[in-house]
């Protein structure tokens, strides 16, 4: 960082801790983005935060070569309020690509981009996040958004609609904003290269936490997310390559990770997949699932590794699920060195009907993983669980070294070619090299 980059950030924090003295209306936000545009025009550095809380009434745009960082005893908290967040910006909804609300902290186009420091990050998402809660719902049992009929439910149903081929709508005319319920996530970098997040907390996400899209070189590191409303990923990469995911907890109210690549038609439009993806050294204490691959995955999901991860009880602990609109493929994954609490569903999982099927017919390719030294707690559910389908039978899958405590149904294989398992055990029980199929297809209704 020049001379000149200190100065320019030494005069913006000045200028903050001048702003308006009373907490109840102080907006930090316009002296904070002018902070962050003027020391990138300068050539790029860091915007260090003093030890106070800041309030921010809209969204928070980070810039090229700008490192925002938030130490210890710092607080980011944002308003909540919906329309604080708008105008629109691109961004993608579950996979569909639109003219929605702004993510907290928003990034488009921009290149070497740093989130860092140990302070909190309070999104403050309550009055967005029960957009997608039903009115009966409890947070303690969420059915996860869009899966209900939500206050959202109109709009997403439109949404999916402009991503069909036959009703397709121009992304630029995809726009919803004020009046509309669609939310928006925490952090979201769009279309950017160069992204580093490392040492804070995230609390109260109104939907997905940590969303890279369509980005490149990206590493979240020993971050912790604590957020529990419905639809709280940790982190969703999608359609981004080269991606790093380490040294992280996350407390969530669904999936600890989710690698994503868009959704149906709309997806396979774009075409673009996530690949080169490393996630490490993790601890997974989610409401919902461990890893997860989909369910929008229609541009394809390549070459991921995960290793050294700590999962507690959770729903389902390794979770691959796409439908028959999805279309795409899941190919090239190694798993690797990971512990199980428990799970009420299924330890290993590859799902071909996960919800919200519309009644297409693009069946997903799953092929090529490996799978070893897995161990785990009981298996409520399933131990081994693959519903493959005749026209994409689930391929080559090779699982070595997993061992589940006990299992109400041990394993099940619907529509497999070339799945083997070596030196694994369910129960006391070993587990055959090539288990027979089922005859029958079989559900696991744990989500």
């Amino acid at each position: 960082m020049n001379k000149k980059t200190y100065i320019t950030a030494a005069l913006c924090l000045v200028c903050l801790m001048a702003n308006s003295a009373s907490p109840a209306v102080r907006d930090d936000r316009a002296a904070l983005q002018a902070c962050i545009d003027s020391v990138s025009a300068a050539g790029g550095g860091r915007v260090e935060l003093q030890q106070r809380e800041y309030m921010l009434c809209g969204s928070l745009m980070l810039k090229n070569d700008v490192e925002l960082h938030i130490p210890r005893g710092a607080v980011l908290r944002f308003s909540g309020v919906p329309d604080d967040f708008l105008p629109v910006v691109p961004t993608r909804w579950e996979g569909t690509e639109l003219m929605g609300r702004s993510a907290m902290i928003y990034t488009n186009g921009q290149h070497n981009v740093s989130i860092t420091g140990e302070g909190v990050i309070d999104a403050n998402g309550g009055m967005m996040a029960r957009w997608g809660q039903t009115a009966t719902e409890e947070w303690q049992e969420s059915i996860h958004g869009t899966h209900g009929e939500t206050i959202e439910m109109p709009d997403v149903r439109r949404l999916r609609t402009m991503g069909d081929p036959d009703t397709f709508v121009e992304v630029k005319d995809r726009i919803f904003g004020k009046g509309t319920f669609l939310r928006p996530c925490a952090i979201e970098f769009y279309n950017c290269k160069g992204v580093h997040l490392e040492g804070f907390t995230l609390k109260n996400s109104p939907f997905w936490c940590i969303h890279p899209v369509y980005c490149d070189s990206v590493t979240v590191r020993g971050i912790t997310i604590d957020s529990h409303y419905p639809n709280n990923d940790g982190c969703d990469p999608e359609s981004s390559s080269n991606v790093l995911i380490e040294d992280c907890l996350f407390r969530t109210g669904d999936d600890a990770v989710a690698i994503k690549s868009g959704r149906d038609a709309d997806g396979r439009r774009v075409g673009r997949p996530s690949e080169n993806i490393t996630i490490r050294r993790c601890r997974f204490f989610s409401e919902c699932n461990g890893l997860c691959i989909g369910s929008e995955m229609s541009g394809g999901v390549r070459n991921v590794r995960m290793e050294n991860v700590e999962i507690g009880k959770v729903k389902n602990a390794l979770l691959f699920k796409s439908n028959l609109d999805r279309g795409g493929y899941i190919r090239d994954v190694v798993v690797d060195s990971i512990t199980i609490a428990g799970v009420h569903g299924a330890v290993l999982r590859f799902e071909t009907n996960y919800f919200g099927y519309r009644g297409g017919n693009s069946p997903s390719q799953y092929e090529n993983f490996r799978i070893s030294n897995v161990t785990a707690g009981k298996a409520e559910g399933y131990g081994i669980y693959y519903d493959g389908n005749e026209q994409c039978p689930i391929r080559n899958i090779t699982v070595e070294n997993m061992h589940v405590a006990e299992a109400t149904v041990p394993y099940y294989l619907f529509h497999t070619r070339g799945c083997t398992f070596r030196g694994c055990t369910i129960g006391s029980q070993p587990v055959p090299l090539h288990p027979e199929e089922s005859k029958q297809r079989q559900s696991c209704d744990v989500w």
